[in-house]
């Protein structure tokens, strides 16, 4: 993973908090916890602050800490509710980070929604 600028990997579970106070020192009203083949990825939302991303590599396994605006947050469980696959991205350089789909082809409809 050292010769890489980024990471691209697929994940198939998450996990979703919605948190009745601050917690350390934070305004974050929800987060999502992403389980991916390198490690885990700690997804803040957020009402008032915009805190950079960052990553940390500990035994082998990395914790990436993504932070975002509250009103990105049903976007997210939407996207984890209803698409797959589903791939994270990470680049090691700039700290930018997104969830995206495979290529679907056009006019695919979503039959989960019903």
């Amino acid at each position: 993973m050292a010769d890489q600028n980024f990471i691209i990997e697929e994940f198939h579970f998450y996990k979703v908090f919605l948190y009745g106070r601050n917690i350390e020192g934070e305004k974050t009203d929800y987060g999502i916890q992403l389980n991916i083949p390198s490690g885990k990825v700690i997804m803040r939302f957020s009402r008032d602050y915009d805190k950079p991303n960052y990553s940390e590599e500990k035994n082998g396994k990395w914790t990436f800490y993504v932070y975002l605006r509250a009103d990105k947050y049903l976007a997210h469980i939407d996207i984890l509710r209803y698409e797959k696959p589903l791939f994270f991205y990470y680049n090691f350089d700039t700290n930018q980070t997104y969830i995206t789909t495979s290529d679907e082809p056009v006019g695919e409809e979503e039959n989960e929604r019903d």
